[in-house]
């Protein structure tokens, strides 16, 4: 199991793990625009690069946990509303993501929750 000290918590490390998916993509864009002027097919370009855009988001949405891996598993949620062929690569990667999340010990949330203030007023986990 991985200690909590091995995710990355300065935030522009954070930040430019980030900023390698749209950069990741748009490298992956002009590579595509070169193979389909060499010959490819537009489909399986588009494919290729909806692959590898997933399995990138996958990567590093996994290796910053936290907020953004919750971000991810919440993308999970919305890619039901996209059409088939455009969710198909990011529905394995973003299961895979939802599916790689680390439990949280029963103790951990026992302690959250008896810190919690509940809008009735009262605090920990015995309250109304």
């Amino acid at each position: 199991m991985e200690l909590v000290s091995d995710l990355p918590r300065r935030a522009f490390t954070r930040t430019a793990k980030l900023a390698t998916l749209p950069v990741g993509l748009a490298g992956r864009t002009a590579l595509g625009l070169g193979k389909r002027i060499g010959g490819r097919p537009a489909e399986l370009v588009a494919a290729e690069i909806q692959q590898r855009t997933a399995d990138q988001i996958f990567r590093v949405l996994g290796e910053l946990k936290g907020g953004a891996m919750k971000f991810g598993q919440a993308l999970s949620i919305f890619e039901a509303a996209l059409p088939p062929e455009l969710a198909g690569p990011y529905r394995a990667t973003l299961t895979r993501l939802q599916e790689s999340a680390p439990p949280l010990p029963s103790r951990t949330v026992h302690r959250v929750l008896a810190e919690c203030t509940w809008p009735s007023g009262g605090t920990g986990a015995g309250s109304p």
